[in-house]
């Protein structure tokens, strides 16, 4: 199996660094509902809003091309975060999305969840870098829990400074912001479910596990509402924008720890060195 502890000398730099990551966890009220701050825009037959609207289930089957929600805004700069349960059985070749999406030239952060079974084919997070429409900057992890069995935390930091994805608070990726190619666009955040078997090096989806479900909760947004091209408002504010504050510009030396580790440990594939190829 896939799934494994921690190494044990990694417990308290885990403890330290979700202690500091907790005022950030307050600050998304997972009680806030699904309509406060999305719509669907599509799939609609294939989508169910639960639990008082603080909880939605999407569902594909083999008669369905994607079910999806997308924000009602569009955003500038923030703290993206929502907590995703997988579909269960076997979902080979199934993908279950959390993403920011600009219009118009093509900026794009992506998680995408990449279905499997825990055994010969392991689940594994997709993470995905566009900007401008420059694409090929994929890395991709392996995860050290069940992604079907609860929810998880999937989190995209996004400021004036880097973009950082977490994995329950944990922190797999980082991409600084050197000058050069950069997310800069108005983006709307998104969350789908589809069939993508390109995941699986070409086996189809077994649709006799079908419907599969994908459950996502925490709808509420932490982000620089904007309907244009990342402007100074949005960024380098951080008495309006906390996510834009100096101890947000780096990861902090408890979490770079985690960051090398995780990345030493689970990491499969890594555009950088392409020393490994998709699962």
């Amino acid at each position: 199996m896939i799934f494994m502890d921690w190494n044990s000398r990694f417990i308290i730099i885990f403890l330290v660094v979700n202690l500091s990551l907790n005022v950030v966890a307050a600050q998304q009220d997972e009680n806030v509902s699904f309509w406060q701050n999305y719509g669907l825009p599509w799939g609609t037959a294939h989508v169910q809003v639960l639990d008082q609207n603080t909880q939605v289930q999407l569902t594909l089957d083999q008669y369905t091309g994607s079910a999806g929600f997308k924000s009602l805004q569009t955003f500038g700069s923030g703290w993206f975060s929502m907590k995703i349960k997988m579909p269960q059985k076997d979902s080979t070749g199934v993908i279950t999305t959390f993403y920011l999406r600009s219009e118009g030239k093509w900026d794009e952060v992506d998680f995408e969840l990449l279905g499997g079974n825990g055994k010969e084919r392991p689940y594994v997070v997709h993470t995905n870098l566009i900007t401008n429409g420059e694409t090929g900057r994929e890395q991709q992890f392996h995860l050290w829990f069940d992604p079907t069995a609860d929810f998880h935390n999937y989190t995209i930091l996004w400021n004036s400074h880097q973009v950082v994805w977490f994995v329950d608070n944990k922190p797999v990726r980082v991409f600084k912001n050197n000058g050069g190619s950069f997310p800069r666009q108005a983006v709307s955040v998104i969350g789908t479910i589809w069939n993508g078997t390109w995941t699986s090096n070409g086996a189809p989806v077994n649709w006799n596990e079908g419907p599969f479900a994908a459950y996502y909760t925490g709808f509420g947004v932490n982000a620089c509402p904007t309907q244009s091209i990342n402007g100074p408002h949005c960024s380098d504010d951080s008495t309006n924008y906390w996510w834009d504050a100096p101890k947000y510009w780096s990861l902090n030396p408890y979490q770079m720890k985690l960051y090398r580790y995780v990345r030493s440990k689970y990491m499969v594939y890594d555009y950088c060195s392409k020393n490994s190829h998709y699962p």
